[in-house]
């Protein structure tokens, strides 16, 4: 097995990204993390753009969307139990084992000169994103091999933001998945590592389903780093131009996939014959 480098940037301290720490930790490889810290005015500009780009309805649909999950989210947590969410294994107690034994960086601009100077000083031969802001040439440019983005998406029919929910919105649930790609320019548009539509199965709600498919994106993930290790060279899929971007999710569109959603996977139970039942 290789010794590799590796930086994890990270937004928030998300789960996925010390999934992918504690993975590295097991195989005893050198790496550090760069996680950045929610800040209002990253929201409020993103915001602007979007009521630039796409409109006033659009934008308070999102709102209703994010109002509706600020409610929700804390109510479905409670019902649901640790064992079955995406990370159970992934506690507060672990991130301050990582954190207080491996590099770590908080900061607000991920394209600041401290920043670049600490990922710079590390020497990264990959840097892996999970669950992070668009980063700039200037920081994803400073892996000497590639930078590598988990994308909650089949490329390159879906990509941008909310990727499973607008597939399952438009009655694609076929579309619904992962794809691990390279990080380049363009947004989502790098060459194709490893790409799998996750099919519904037992999963009552599409809420469930999310769960679900963050833990096997997250697993397929270290699968692409395992092969690294290995010195396997990696398959790279050029994509094409076509596929569109998709805005994050408003209120609307959250309906119509988890209504969708229930439609599909009630049809998709198999009626009993008298010689199964």
């Amino acid at each position: 097995m290789l010794n590799l480098n590796f930086v994890i940037v990270t937004s928030g301290n998300l789960p996925e990204a010390y999934f992918l720490a504690r993975s590295l930790a097991v195989r005893r490889q050198r790496f550090a993390i760069v996680n950045v810290t929610q800040s209002a005015v990253r929201h409020v500009r993103v915001l602007r753009r979007l009521h630039r780009t796409r409109g006033s309805l659009y934008l308070i649909d999102l709102l209703l969307g994010r109002l509706t999950d600020l409610l929700l989210v804390p109510i479905v947590r409670s019902m649901t139990p640790s064992g079955s969410r995406s990370f159970p294994e992934i506690d507060s107690r672990l991130i301050e084992q990582i954190v207080a034994r491996y590099p770590h960086m908080d900061c607000t601009d991920p394209h600041a000169p401290d920043v670049l100077e600490f990922v710079r000083g590390f020497s990264p031969d990959y840097i892996l994103l999970a669950g992070c802001p668009i980063l700039k040439p200037c920081l994803y440019g400073l892996a000497r091999r590639a930078t590598l983005n988990r994308h909650l998406g089949v490329l390159p029919d879906f990509r941008g933001s909310d990727c499973p929910r607008w597939a399952f919105a438009l009655d694609r649930p076929e579309s619904a998945g992962y794809s691990i790609h390279v990080v380049s320019e363009r947004v989502d548009a790098g060459d194709v590592i490893l790409c799998r539509s996750v099919s519904v199965q037992n999963d009552p709600s599409l809420p469930r389903y999310l769960q679900r498919l963050q833990r096997e994106a997250s697993e397929g993930f270290v699968e692409v780093v395992d092969r690294l290790l290995h010195g396997a060279p990696l398959p790279r899929d050029a994509q094409s131009g076509a596929g569109p971007y998709y805005p994050p999710a408003g209120l609307v569109t959250r309906f119509r996939a988890h209504r969708n959603y229930t439609r599909f996977v009630r049809s998709a139970v198999p009626t009993l014959t008298p010689e199964r039942a």
